[in-house]
């Protein structure tokens, strides 16, 4: 494993920290010593407390939850005594260490992995030193706010070895992995179109500023960000805890999350790119913008429509849509994915099925489900590593389980393959912001392999946000690394 840490290494931090080995259920032949993998957890909010954190502390033959970091200390310390509780219940006694800074989480060398659940605008930096620290990751989607970030995050972790999973987690679902392999061996035939809908925000929050709290490193939280911002805890999120699992205000303020484009593109526009197996070559299309009058502070988009060009076929993304993707065959016959009713969080847009809407899995006539033969299988969409994974149904424990191998080819979404799905949607968000105010909208060239729109105001925004110590070029350069190769692809 390259960069990272060896076998022996591994057993040997496993001692060190405390940890029994163990057998895990499935580790690899040739991985001799499997113990307990320690986890470190980087910003404790809604998604942590509601889905990552409980995701991985179900696997208390894996792994263990040692330490937890938040800029707000009050979110750090809830963070610690949740993850205590939860363990209390299953009979384990385990001490967390709390932080306000990241860093003591990724210096620990007892932490083998990390759960990076923190708002978009921060996850180049904190991936890129995690990764540069051989810490194994966990990164919520999108995989990063601008194009050029996730392609430094996707080249180092590549290079490393670093098995790093993103949160697009419906590719661990079933219907989802099905109608992909069914659309990618040609059930369909040639795919003429994609549907996609990804819901609607609305607009709120508050611009009136207020004192910052004493326990919250607000600097630290905007990071590469402009630092004049005032706060207002519309624009981070909730000071009470007992509403620690509502949707925070930056999911919907630019530049800290891009709004839908971004936020549930990065799941159903995952799944598009997954099923085509390709890149798009163009974007267009038109979206409204949320109202900021009076003192309301939120400020991305809000309907949209947008036709992306990919492998000759008219991806359509839409609110007007149905949440979910339906891929149309050229003979008009389709196959449909979407949740059905599972919600990720209370405050996540309602998911059920309505009157009329498509259920989680369905198809424009029953034998189009029918499971694929042997000798249909052409395109493996589900073999990483010259292994499958079709009983893949809990994205954590795939992580978990790859971790264990020492293979990041056995996540079902690695750090490339995230990398090129979050581009997608960010393309997408840079053609909106060429329309803004323009009634026609905009259209915008792509070439996948430069990773570059040829358009001078689109491409400056491919560039990753910088501000004083919050810049991923010293970070890079300390580290040994040429900046202006890692922003690009790899030959």
């Amino acid at each position: 494993m390259k960069d990272n840490l060896s076998r022996r290494s591994f057993l040997a931090s496993a001692l060190a920290a405390g940890s029994a080995p163990f057998l895990l259920s499935g580790c690899a032949a040739s991985f001799l010593a499997c113990r307990k993998i320690n986890i470190g957890v980087i910003g404790y909010g809604r998604i942590a407390h509601t889905m990552d954190v409980p995701g991985v502390q179900q696997f208390t033959n894996r792994c263990v939850v040692t330490a937890v970091a938040d800029f707000d200390t009050v979110r750090a310390a809830y963070g610690k005594k949740v993850i205590e509780e939860r363990y209390l219940k299953q009979g384990i006694v385990q001490e967390v260490k709390a932080y306000q800074d990241y860093h003591e989480i990724l210096n620990d060398k007892s932490i083998d992995a990390v759960l990076l659940c923190i708002p978009d605008h921060q996850h180049a930096i904190v991936a890129t030193e995690a990764v540069l620290a051989g810490k194994h990751i966990y990164l919520q989607k999108p995989f990063a706010q601008t194009i050029q970030e996730g392609r430094v995050v996707a080249n180092l972790a590549t290079e490393k070895g670093i098995v790093l999973q993103v949160g697009a987690w419906q590719r661990s679902r079933p219907q989802f992995r099905k109608v992909v392999q069914l659309v990618r061996n040609g059930r369909l035939g040639k795919i003429a179109r994609v549907e996609v809908g990804i819901g609607c925000d609305k607009a709120g929050g508050d611009r009136t500023p207020q004192d910052v709290p004493k326990t919250f490193d607000y600097d630290a939280w905007l990071g590469p960000t402009d630092p004049t911002a005032p706060y207002n805890w519309t624009r981070c999120h909730n000071q009470d805890l007992a509403r620690i699992g509502d949707r925070p205000g930056w999911i919907q303020l630019a530049p800290y999350g891009w709004g839908m484009i971004t936020n549930w593109g990065a799941h159903h526009l995952d799944i598009t790119a997954w099923g085509l197996n390709a890149d798009p070559t163009s974007v267009s299309g038109t979206c409204e913008w949320m109202d900021l009058s009076g003192n309301k502070l939120w400020n991305v988009h809000t309907t949209y429509d947008l036709h992306y060009a990919c492998a000759g076929a008219d991806v359509h993304v839409n609110n007007k849509f149905q949440m979910g993707v339906k891929f149309i065959g050229e003979n008009g016959d389709w196959l449909w994915c979407t949740r059905g009713a599972v919600k990720v969080t209370p405050s996540d847009p309602e998911p059920k099925v309505a009157p009329g809407q498509l259920g989680p899995i369905a198809a424009s006539k029953p034998e189009l489900l029918a499971d694929l033969r042997k000798e249909e299988i052409v395109d493996d969409a589900l073999a990483h590593g010259g292994e499958k994974f079709l009983t893949t149904n809990d994205h954590f424990e795939n992580w978990l389980e790859a971790i264990a191998r020492e293979d990041p080819q056995y996540t079902v979404c690695d750090a490339e393959g995230a990398h090129k799905s979050t581009a997608f949607c960010s393309l997408g968000r840079m053609c909106m912001e060429l329309g803004r105010g323009k009634a026609e909208g905009a259209s915008l060239a792509w070439d996948a392999k430069a990773e570059v729109s040829g358009n001078a105001e689109a491409d400056k925004m491919l560039a990753p946000f910088a501000r004083g110590k919050y810049d991923l070029k010293p970070i890079l350069t300390a580290a040994g690394y040429n900046y202006e190769k890692t922003i690009k692809p790899l030959a």
